[in-house]
């Protein structure tokens, strides 16, 4: 019943009508710019060829061939309605070949793989089997482009989502076909044009891609072996595929996002694996384009050691990884370079934006790409343009005075001439104590600290229950409470009893938040959501999966709400609703807890007189009191560390020039206080009562610091001449003030500094 129609019925095609006639040449990235239209960083673009210049239709997946002869590189792209052949070896004009035509009819889904010197090709189509295409037909082709035929046909499947090959094996693995229960579909390709079924894997369900290798990792108990490591649409599956009679599961491992866990590929190490999930961005589960790294050093007990978010909010797609980086395809947001070298850890080094007009979670844009040519050009298939081929240009890493030059960053480097890229901003953070917010591992205050509810502190919820039964699109009356923000709702905890029929699930439930500015969001439900509420999900977004049952029984989950807008003190309402569009009267029996919503209760509040916020209506004292800072300091040149002068029984928040750090030996500069960098002009700028290092002067006899050795200099020493202690115009520095200063000057006059 609850089973989800594929999403490709989504796909928009604006693009295409526009540029599937044109070719473009070659175009570097500049000043993030390429051709004028496209957002890049260390990517150029090569050359680009419209879909009616390689056999029309829309773009699906891509791979490459290089002709071990002659050191030629060729293009082999899937479209709807066959494979095209290009040649480019000048990647600057690159040459359509000809087509294979579908083996039987158009499908958005095509997926090539090569292996000795033939490719080998699936589809969604029914019926198709795998096409085998000896790949040297493409040498001395005298007037292309000219329409190919295959050279063998494998039936022992007919639709297919995926092809994996494992080269060292001479091994083929169909995923996602009508046989196995859409498991591994194992095929002896050593002889490319007789395959042969060798074993089936369907134990743990439908495969919707994988990567198969003779492990080399560090878990001895399996080197050697041949593995597959599948993406299973909800989980990760480590298959033992080394005997294709007897395939067997080594284990699984899943991640709190999983909404569609679509495609991955193992480091060269064989130590991680590095997976996309196509629908958690789609859904809304995650903010931005999210990738996912499990170690899996340990095959039996493989786990989620990181992710890498990225700045854009477009959906993943297909990844590759060549020496250390991984070239994604990322749908609306291009291709995409991460740097994988420091895992579980990664940075993007480069990108090339293929939809500029918009970042959004839409099936758009770049559907996969090869990276793998000798000649460092990357092949990327867009759905609506046809092919891009691009070249990575990296800086040379920094060899020499290197450094954070970011005068913002925790690890600024006041001698560094090149940024290496090693700046960090992990001090940041806020550091006042008494903020609900405070981060003890912060030097450096970001301003995002937020104060104790004068009534209710930093933590506090409201808690309610409704039981309702309700068909398709009803909805319970709501429970109503006043509350107030504080500041903003962070999660939304349930526990659901639920007693169901005719099929329905708990994760039909659909439940809605209003705030008392009039704000509305919806989160849950099948196919149907309230009407006038922000959606934050659907189903698969918010609910466990453990809830697409139709079982009745209890259920909880927990859900985050603090990005969703809510806030405001006075009248809240919460309510469910039934979003499966025609289903039966189920019951829900619920219970929650709104997490930052204080519920306002008459007569609360702090009844103490020395609180910072006392009240004096309450007559009831609900723990609430601030007690007031016993002393702080006046930071009279505002660098954040006060000086002598103190002020007692202070409150927050603190007016801008009170801190709770004293210290600094000079609160009129604010290039003085301790830690401080010398700024070369004679003071103790760190207050540890010595002139040292980057402290000293560059042009002591400068007295008056007005850049010229005068005779204003010479008056400023008289002014202070014998001075033994904390002297300004020691210019020696030898503690006191002189002849010899006086001679030191003298020496320099009439000198600029």
């Amino acid at each position: 019943m609850n089973t989800p129609t594929r999403l490709w019925s989504t796909l928009a095609f604006s693009f295409s009508m526009l540029v599937g006639l044109h070719t473009q040449a070659q175009s570097p990235c500049v000043n993030g710019v390429a051709a004028g239209l496209y957002p890049c960083e260390n990517i150029d673009l090569l050359a680009t060829m419209g879909t009616n210049q390689v056999g029309g239709g829309d773009m699906n997946d891509i791979w490459g061939w290089t002709d071990p002869l002659d050191g030629k590189e060729y293009v082999i792209l899937g479209r709807t309605s066959g494979t095209a052949f290009i040649d480019i070896s000048n990647p600057t004009n690159p040459i359509y070949l000809g087509n294979l035509n579908t083996n039987t009819v158009a499908s958005l889904w095509r997926d090539i793989k090569v292996y000795n010197n033939y490719a080998f090709i699936v589809s969604e189509a029914g019926s198709h089997g795998m096409q085998v295409f000896d790949l040297t037909n493409l040498r001395d082709i005298a007037n292309p482009p000219v329409n190919f035929s295959a050279d063998a046909i494998y039936t022992g499947f007919g639709n297919a989502h995926n092809i994996v090959i494992n080269e060292q094996s001479g091994r083929a693995y169909g995923v996602g076909t009508n046989t196995a229960s859409g498991g591994l579909h194992i095929v002896d390709i050593s002889n490319p044009l007789n395959p042969t079924i060798l074993g089936t894997f369907s134990a743990d369900g439908y495969t919707h891609d994988a990567h198969v290798v003779n492990y080399i990792g560090d878990d001895p108990q399996h080197q050697g072996k041949e593995i597959a490591f599948a993406c299973n649409e909800n989980n990760i599956a480590i298959v033992d595929v080394t005997d294709p009679t007897d395939a067997t599961l080594i284990a699984s491992g899943s991640y709190g996002n999983a909404s569609y866990t679509h495609q991955g590929w193992l480091t060269e190490d064989h130590k991680y694996f590095i997976v996309g999930d196509e629908l958690d961005e789609y859904y809304g589960v995650v903010g931005n384009t999210t990738t996912y790294f499990f170690n899996v050093e340990d095959l039996d007990n493989p786990y989620l050691a990181g992710s890498y978010t990225s700045s854009s909010t477009a959906i993943d797609h297909n990844l590759y990884i060549k020496d250390g980086i991984a070239y994604q395809s990322n749908y609306r947001a291009g291709l995409r370079m991460l740097d994988l070298n420091n895992l579980p850890s990664a940075e993007e080094i480069g990108f090339f934006d293929l939809y500029p007009s918009s970042d959004a979670a839409a099936f758009n844009g770049t559907w996969s790409n090869y990276p793998y040519f000798e000649s460092g050009v990357v092949a990327v298939s867009h759905i609506e343009q046809g092919l891009f081929l691009l070249m990575p240009n990296l800086p040379e890493p920094c060899t020499e005075f290197c450094g954070c030059t970011d005068a913002t960053a925790c690890n600024y480097d006041a001698s560094a001439q090149n940024d290496d890229g090693s700046c960090d901003f992990s001090c940041y953070g806020c550091t006042n104590e008494a903020a609900c917010n405070y981060d003890a591992t912060a030097t450096l205050d970001d301003g995002s600290c937020f104060f104790p509810d004068p009534s209710y502190g930093c933590d506090c919820s409201s808690e309610g229950a409704i039981f309702a039964s309700l068909s398709g699109d009803q909805t319970s009356a709501p429970f109503t409470f006043e509350g107030s923000g504080n500041p903003t709702p962070s999660t939304f905890d349930i526990t659901l009893g639920f007693t169901g029929s005719g099929g329905s699930w708990p994760a039909d439930m659909a439940v809605t938040i209003t705030d008392p500015n009039g704000l509305c969001v919806a989160f849950g439900g099948y196919n149907s959501s309230p009407g006038g509420c922000t959606s934050l999900g659907g189903y698969q977004a918010i609910w466990p999966s453990g809830w697409a049952t139709a079982n009745s029984g209890t259920y909880t989950a927990s859900v985050d709400v603090s990005g969703a807008g809510l806030s405001g003190d006075g009248l809240w309402s919460v309510a469910l609703f039934n979003g499966w569009t025609g289903a039966p009267a189920v019951t829900y029996d619920a219970t929650f807890t709104l997490s930052d919503v204080c519920t306002l209760t008459a007569g609360a509040g702090c009844t103490d007189m020395d609180a910072c916020n006392y009240d004096p209506e309450a007559t009831t004292d609900n723990g609430s009191c601030v007690l007031p800072y016993s002393v702080v300091y006046v930071d009279n040149d505002g660098d954040g560390i006060g000086g002598e002068d103190a002020v007692a029984d202070a409150c927050d928040p603190l007016p801008d020039n009170w801190v709770l750090e004293t210290g600094d030996c000079n609160d009129d500069n604010a290039t003085v206080y301790p830690g401080a960098v010398g700024t070369e002009e004679g003071l103790d700028n760190d207050c540890d009562g010595v002139v040292f290092g980057d402290e000293v002067s560059s042009c002591p006899a400068d007295v008056n610091t007005d850049g010229e050795i005068t005779v204003a200099d010479i008056l400023a020493i008289l002014s202070e001449f014998g001075c033994t202690s904390t002297c300004t115009a020691d210019v020696d520095n030898d503690g006191s003030v002189t002849v010899s200063d006086v001679l030191g000057v003298l020496s320099v006059f009439g000198q600029s500094c």
